[in-house]
């Protein structure tokens, strides 16, 4: 359809366009006027026109031989002359000319002259469906099109016959696209009226080219936007099938190619078939691609850019080649390192050191390797990189009965225990030892001896096939002995061949049928496989064509435990693979398909996994151009993560110096720093305490006070976040327990928000099943005592840590022992026979809790209990219940009668419940009035919980008076007497006592107050002098009429006896003395004001300057150490 803004088209093309809309419209208007204006007269009209048989005859004389030049004669003698009975002449003469393109709208102006006078039509009596003249029927497409335009035919009538031409044309020539020229005319000339197309110029000059608004463009009204539609879209799927043509052409170009430069590469030249094969489809491709081209332009549509050349293979031979240079020259090794290069090049020959006699019946070879892939060049890498099923050969091959593979997870062990009866005991005592061999092997020596020793006393048929089994399924616990393993059967090849095969064929069976996802094995099984199907791969014993069509088949469907088996076959075997001329292009192409499908992978475990075996494979230094699985970061960033990541004790000063240089304002260079320096995880373990130091150094400063804290919470965040989501955060969650620790070494952290964390750790609840297996959670723990128990050695810090590890006692034997228990019921084997009792000894060094484990412990335990403390679970339960009996007095104590409240309350749950029944608060009771607010916030817990949708509240008070025994009032007495006889002794009196007096028991009672609470019984009355609100404002209210007050002084009678007598004193007196002792004591206190000013300023004058010291030298503000 037409196109939408401004496009370049030829200058002459719009003037032409512009000139034949404006024709056509002016038919099509004088063609309608003319057949309103004749109506039913046309016969009567046409009578008295001269029809004599000269003339006419002349005329069509002129018609046959018709040209735009004899147009204008024609019409004049075409009004003087009645040609009715030649119509259909007319018609045929004019449809066998052959005109040109100039011509046509001359002739299409006498064809409407024709029509307007001439009504009668006729059609053509033979459909002939072959075009004989392709040239004629190019100028008669065009030809019809502007006779419909023109008004010549009805829209319907005209329409059909073109979209009928058109529709032929294009759908019987969708292979061999003959009518490319014809379209391509048809489509210049007339395409912009019949289906909105404007052309793109060809090859001319800017002047000739001009820009418009396709708006700007006359439309013709003859055709519709629909009809327009429809013929656009019969010619873009003609384009389409053409460029489909293009496409396979420039394929079979490019594989022709290929294979010639290949040739010429390895040979000097390639082979004249192949030559000739390439020139025939250089040839094709070239001519489809021009037609596209032409097709494209008249279209207006961009031609698809087609690729000349495949260069892929190219590079990758110039990679390959110059892999084989730096290989050659030292650059590079295909071994990591010398000692691994002996590993697994300097096989002994077991021939050397035994006698013939003891393998010369299994030196023969009797059994052949299945079919596996031999050539690397037969492994398809192409088209990898869609998520997809298995492909077809791996799916037969699974399916094979060679390849089936029981989903049960087999125990050698149990099968070779069954088959133990009928062995000699020499015999047995001989498998044990190389079954203890085969559970230490973790050297090239012991590899070595375990093979001597087999060669030796092991060799026969039944040994053998037991080995076959062990070697097979190595433990998924035990990878570290894969590679060992290994290296045993390529030492035992050279005199057990068919062992070998065996073990090769078992491990492919395998590996194709852990592919068909039937098997129910846990993904550790998986990963022993490929790991072993990868190390014997290293050794030669698997073609590297073979394990590098295994990894295509995990990378093709990179799902699921199919990134943990690539990940470790990565690991295992990629550098070898990659490293290898001959296998280094596909594993490269392999290695860029993980590195896709890795950027849509959503769990960060996996996204790591991949990563790690990226970089087994393609190291960051191998090679000039670095493959990075993360974009650059800017300069400053990068500067940033140098200040962290390097920092060292001798850099820190310098570092916390570049940190304050930073643009602190800028809130995404902020946001930076407080995230790389909250990553602890960055920085190696040994330089966490210099990071804590560097934010010490923050927090010293006035503006930057607020990094510490910010820093201490992302912290705590990341452990939180470790325990909610467990096994993903676990490296960093470590990090940052010690870095926390570090903080606190630092006075970035109280030891409250330190003990809060450690009893976090050990109480967040584990939600996976599976939460046995996971001991990251002690080793945070023993880590983060470690860093700052040094702090928690005295005082009540000691008492409150002791604490702690009661609790983290319970729950290290308590992991310990479902550890054990989990362990020994998964490794339990049927009591075949009495050698059980072998293997499960040998289970149980397996099974055994982690060592680092106990020795993190005990070193943690040591810090506060040389010896005492718990060997058991039942010990720690029982140290837990002690602790919790010796302090649930004093919490009840501290407490008061709250549980007691809950639960006498919850039994009357109903009545308090009741909306008309809510309980009023009692009075309280007290002993001083400065007393009240202190005593009802400790004393008095109000919570009202309101529930609007059931129209009920429920109100709990409590202020229930704490019950005092006996013996806690005596000790509070003893204390407050003690308290005010030390406070009067420290006083001194001001005047001298003449004599001491006591007050008379009689008169003692009158000046005594305590402090009641309201009784739970309304009835109850408190007893003795009690304190109330009201009695209060009575006693202001009759007191304030009161102009005098009495007070009673005590005086010496007769007998030396204590007397009180009632004085009346001016309540004026007493005022004056009131408010000359408030003045004289608010002048003490301004003097002592202003001493203390004195010395504050002087104390802060002081520590300015040990701040200023501390800056230029952080670490003498590091909190000393007890050592």
């Amino acid at each position: 359809m037409t196109h939408n803004g401004t496009v370049q088209v030829e200058s002459s093309w719009v003037e032409e366009v512009r000139k034949k809309v404006l024709q056509e419209e002016e038919n099509r208007k004088r063609m309608t006027e003319t057949r309103a204006s004749m109506g039913g007269d046309v016969e009567s009209t046409l009578r008295s026109l001269d029809s004599t048989l000269k003339k006419t005859t002349a005329f069509m004389k002129k018609v046959k031989a018709l040209n735009a030049a004899a147009v204008v004669g024609l019409i004049e003698e075409l009004a003087k002359l009645n040609l009715s009975k030649f119509v259909e002449e007319m018609a045929m003469g004019i449809a066998e000319t052959k005109l040109k393109v100039s011509d046509i709208m001359p002739v299409v102006e006498l064809c409407v002259a024709i029509s307007a006078r001439q009504l009668k039509k006729s059609l053509p009596l033979k459909r002939a469906d072959k075009v004989g003249n392709v040239a004629k029927l190019r100028i008669d497409i065009i030809f019809l099109a502007e006779l419909t335009l023109s008004g010549v035919f009805f829209e319907k009538e005209g329409l059909q016959i073109l979209s009928g031409v058109l529709g032929f044309l294009v759908q019987t020539d969708k292979t061999e696209h003959v009518n490319v020229g014809l379209l391509v005319t048809v489509c210049r000339n007339v395409g912009w009226q019949i289906a909105g197309l404007v052309p793109q110029p060809v090859a001319l000059s800017a002047a000739q080219i001009s820009s418009i608004y396709v708006a700007d463009l006359p439309v013709p009204k003859a055709i519709t936007n629909e009809q327009k539609k429809a013929i656009h879209d019969l010619l873009m799927s003609y384009h389409a099938s053409l460029l489909k043509r293009v496409e396979k052409a420039c394929a079979a170009r490019n594989s022709a190619q290929k294979v010639v430069k290949r040739q010429q590469r390895t040979r000097g030249d390639a082979g004249d078939e192949e030559k000739q094969i390439l020139s025939a489809r250089q040839k094709e491709f070239d001519e489809a691609r021009n037609l596209a081209l032409e097709l494209s332009a008249a279209l207006g549509v961009t031609m698809k850019e087609m690729k000349e050349e495949q260069s892929d293979d190219e590079e990758d031979e110039m990679a390959a080649q110059e892999l084989r240079q730096a290989l050659a020259g030292g650059v590079l090794s295909l071994w990591p390192d010398e000692e691994t290069k002996v590993f697994y090049e300097n096989l002994i020959d077991i021939r050397k050191f035994v006698p013939k006699a003891l393998y010369k019946d299994s030196e023969n070879r009797t059994v052949e390797k299945n079919k596996m892939e031999s050539n690397i060049e037969d492994v398809d890498v192409d088209d990898i990189n869609e998520a997809g099923e298995i492909d077809d050969l791996a799916r037969l091959r699974s399916a094979s009965p060679e390849s089936k593979f029981s989903s049960r997870e087999s125990s050698p062990i149990r099968d070779l225990l069954q088959n133990v009866e009928g062995v000699n005991e020499d015999g047995k005592a001989k498998w044990a030892k190389f079954n203890l061999y085969l559970d230490h092997l973790v050297s090239k020596d012991l590899t070595d001896k375990a093979a001597h020793f087999f060669v030796t006393d092991l060799n026969n048929k039944t040994n053998r096939k037991k080995l076959v089994k062990v070697l097979t399924t190595p433990p998924p616990h035990r990878m570290d002995l894969v590679p060992f393993f290994a290296r045993l059967i390529s030492t035992l090849e050279l005199v057990m061949p068919d062992v070998t095969c065996e073990i090769v064929n078992s491990l492919i069976s395998q590996f194709r049928g852990l592919m068909q996802k039937t098997g129910t094995e846990r993904v550790e099984a998986k990963m022993s496989c490929v790991m072993l199907i990868a190390e014997l791969m290293k050794f030669g014993v698997i073609p590297r064509a073979e394990g590098l069509s295994c990894l295509r088949q995990l990378v093709y469907d990179l799902r699921g435990h199919a990134v943990e088996m690539a990940a470790t076959m990565l690991e295992a075997g990629g550098m070898y693979l990659y490293r290898n001329t001959d296998s280094h292009p596909k594993m490269k192409r392999l290695l860029e398909v993980v590195k896709a499908k890795r950027d849509r992978m959503k769990d960060p475990r996996q996204v790591m996994l991949i990563d790690n075996a990226y970089f087994c494979c393609v190291p960051p230094e191998d090679g000039a151009t670095k493959s990075r699985l993360q974009p650059e970061e800017p300069l400053m960033k990068r500067f940033i993560r140098h200040l962290v990541v390097d920092i060292t004790e001798p850099t820190v000063d310098s570092h916390l110096r570049g940190f304050r240089r930073i643009d602190w304002a800028d809130k995404e260079i902020s946001d930076f720093v407080l995230r790389c320096i909250s990553s602890p995880w960055l920085v190696p373990m040994e330089n966490l305490p210099h990071l804590a130091s560097a934010v010490a150094g923050f927090a010293t400063l006035s503006s930057f006070g607020w990094v510490g804290v910010a820093v201490v919470d992302s912290v705590v965040e990341t452990i939180r976040l470790s325990l909610e989501v467990p096994g993903v955060f676990n490296q960093w969650a470590h990090a940052s327990v010690v870095y926390l620790g570090e903080l606190f070494n630092y006075n970035l952290c109280d030891s409250d928000l330190v003990l809060k964390v450690l009893y976090q750790i050990i109480s967040f609840q584990e939600a996976d099943q599976l939460s046995w297996q996971d001991l990251y959670r002690i080793r945070m723990v023993c880590a983060l005592v470690k860093t700052s128990g040094e702090f928690f050695q005295k005082g009540s810090l000691r008492n409150k840590m002791e604490g702690f590890l009661t609790y983290f006692h319970r729950f290290y034997f308590f992991k310990k022992e479902i550890w054990t228990q989990a362990m020994t019921k998964a490794m339990t084997f049927s009591p075949v026979d009495e050698s059980a009792a072998t293997a499960s000894t040998s289970a149980n060094v397996q099974t055994k809790f982690p060592f680092d484990i106990e020795t993190a412990f005990a070193e943690m335990c040591k810090m506060f209990r040389k010896t005492k403390f718990p060997k058991t679970l039942e010990q720690a339960e029982a140290a837990v219940v002690e602790l919790e009996n010796s302090l649930k007095p004093k919490i009840e104590a501290v407490l008061g009668g709250v549980f007691d409240t809950f639960s006498a309350e919850d039994d009357d749950i109903a009545t308090r419940q009741s909306p008309n029944k809510h309980r009023a608060l009692n009075a309280i009771f007290e002993e001083e009035d400065d007393e009240e607010a202190r005593t009802s916030d400790r004393d008095a817990v109000f919570c009202d919980v309101d529930d609007e949708d059931d129209d009920q509240k429920l109100h709990v008070h409590m202020e229930q008076q704490r019950q005092v025994t006996k013996q806690e009032e005596e000790e509070f007495q003893r204390e407050l007497d003690r308290m005010v006889a030390d406070n009067l002794r420290s006083s001194g009196p001001t005047t001298s006592n003449a004599f001491d007096m006591t007050v008379p028991p009689s008169a003692r009672h009158r000046f005594e107050r305590s402090v009641k609470f309201a009784s739970a019984e309304p009835n109850e009355k408190p007893k003795g002098p009690t304190f109330s609100m009201a009695a209060a404002k009575e006693t202001i209210a009759t007191t304030s009429a009161q102009p005098n007050k009495k007070v009673s002084l005590m005086t010496r009678g007769k007998g030396n006896k204590a007397q009180l007598k009632t004085v009346q004193i001016d309540d004026k007196a007493l005022h004056d003395s009131w408010k000359t002792a408030r003045e004289d004591e608010e002048r003490e206190r301004a003097d002592m004001k202003r001493v203390t000013l004195g010395h504050t300023r002087r104390i802060q004058a002081e520590e300015d300057n040990e701040l200023f010291q501390s800056i230029q030298n952080p670490r003498a503000g590091q909190r000393t150490r007890k050592l």
